[in-house]
């Protein structure tokens, strides 16, 4: 290279004709304007723009770029008169003839760039670069990079332009519009939200632009054929494919997709179907199974005789929760809730309960949040205390001798129950401690009375009793036996 050349415009040519295949081969060169463009052009521009030379990037355009030459192709759809004339303008430095043919180089591929984009090549004509020698005025030498760029114009009329339009408007014959085939995802409904799209094109498309809901990319055409990961939403997913054909005419293919995902599915393993279970001891049993959901769950439940209580499920989808029978035939279901708000419910497993003693006295207490403990403390008229450190008298004399704490459930939701298995008189006073967390969470307590004799059986349940960290303890209710009688107290 000369060594008055000017080193950063060939580097800047250099890389922009390497980036892009431009028409090289014979007979498909972008025509050269006929003569030298003089003041006679002036008044048929219809519109004019200029990308500096250090802006264009290797094989694309700028996203300013890509808005001015989306303008000029509409411009030119609505009318079949606008040319196009390209047209380099480079610094001083340098042989001329060196410098004018890289800076026609140029110009071809900004022209071949163009028709990349579906602007005509016939509508488009390159204009021999200028040499711009303003540039000696300037201080400084080093503002050359600013100076060198490529002009286009859109301009309508002259008589060499409408005779050479008529001429090409009667020898083109334009082949018939291809199509885009969407072949995959095939169905219309599916349960999975990942897929592949895939389809085929014309050959002569390169980039097809793939729009999902709000949701769009490119993705480049090979062979014919283009292959695309795509994740769908729940509800009707409707997929466009846009391309624009090498006569700039644009391409469409539709395709809509209902993607509804299966609700939790739940399998209860315990207790099996036509359960019996012998109480005489413990009213308290295991619901477990296992809940299986392609979303992330929100909430799960055991329903028991209509009353919901929330479990915890394990990271495998398993559960375990305990549970205390209020009735001679108590019935469970467990309901999981995803994420995106679907339900799942298992069937229903019922369970009898024989051995029932005269239990004049049961009291359930659960609660709301997870990772929260809470504490059930039972007092009666003689001060006697049961709770977690005195379940009953068999392991401390603090507790009540008729009373005992059959559950103390340290990892959320509950229950705590407590019982008194034979007939008894006195006040029993039920009290909810905040034993551990950080949030808030509410409280209920079942109270169940005379669970041995169905014609007496009473099952009441108070709540919701708001505690926390500032709230630590709550009095409940407050229970007459053998009366039966219940006074809520005030909290």
């Amino acid at each position: 290279m000369p060594p008055r050349s000017s080193f950063l415009f060939l580097l800047l040519a250099c890389a922009v004709l390497a980036s892009a295949p431009f028409a090289a081969r014979a007979g498909e060169r972008t025509a050269i304007y006929p003569g030298t463009p003089g003041p006679e052009i002036a008044p048929h521009i219809l519109f004019e723009s200029a990308f500096p030379l250090n802006e264009l990037l290797p094989s694309k355009w700028t996203p300013a770029q890509q808005r001015e030459v989306s303008y000029f192709l509409e411009r030119m759809k609505k009318d079949q008169r606008i040319f196009l004339l390209v047209q380099v303008f480079i610094d001083p430095i340098g042989r001329k003839e060196e410098s004018g043919g890289m800076a026609l180089e140029l110009s071809h591929s900004v022209a071949e760039r163009l028709r990349e984009s579906g602007i005509r090549q016939d509508r488009i004509l390159i204009v021999p670069g200028v040499a711009d020698e303003g540039l000696f005025d300037l201080p400084r030498w080093d503002g050359f990079a600013g100076r060198q760029k490529v002009v286009l114009r859109g301009i309508q009329g002259g008589a060499w332009l409408l005779g050479r339009e008529t001429a090409e408007a009667v020898r083109e014959e334009l082949p018939p519009e291809g199509e885009i085939r969407i072949l995959e995802p095939a169905g219309e409904t599916t349960e999975h939200a990942r897929h592949v799209l895939s389809g085929t094109v014309d050959e002569g498309v390169r980039a097809v632009s793939i729009s999902i809901g709000h949701e769009t990319k490119t993705a480049t055409v090979y062979g014919g054929k283009f292959d695309v990961p795509i994740s769908l939403r729940p509800g009707e997913n409707r997929i466009v494919v846009t391309g624009l054909d090498p006569y700039g005419r644009a391409l469409r293919g539709l395709r809509t997709i209902l993607y509804a995902p299966p609700k939790p599915s739940i399998d209860l393993t315990s207790p099996p179907r036509g359960a019996v279970a012998d109480v005489s001891r413990s009213p308290v049993i295991a619901v477990r199974g296992r809940i299986r959901s392609r979303s992330p769950l929100r909430a799960a439940f055991l329903i028991q005789n209509d009353t919901p209580l929330h479990i915890r499920v394990r990271e495998d989808g398993t559960f375990e929760q305990p549970a205390a029978l209020i009735t001679g035939m108590d019935v469970f279901t467990v309901e999981a809730e995803d994420e995106e708000g679907r339900a799942g419910v298992s069937e229903q497993r019922k369970v009898e309960a024989r051995g029932i003693a005269e239990r004049p006295l049961m009291a359930i207490l659960h609660w709301d949040e997870d990772n929260v403990d809470l504490d059930l403390h039972v007092f009666d008229d003689r001060g006697r205390h049961t709770y977690f450190d005195a379940p009953n008298v068999f392991e401390d004399a603090r507790a009540i001798p008729d009373g005992k704490l059959l559950l103390d459930n340290r990892t959320g939701y509950g229950p705590e129950v407590f019982t008194v298995d034979r007939n008894t008189t006195g006040f029993y006073t039920f009290s909810v401690e905040y034993y551990r967390g950080k949030k808030a969470c509410r409280a209920y307590l079942t109270v169940v009375l005379f669970a041995g004799s169905p014609s007496r059986k009473i099952v009441r349940v108070f709540g919701p009793i708001v505690v926390s960290p500032s709230r630590r303890s709550v009095e409940l209710v407050q229970v007459a036996l053998p009366a039966g009688t219940v006074q809520e107290r005030k909290h």
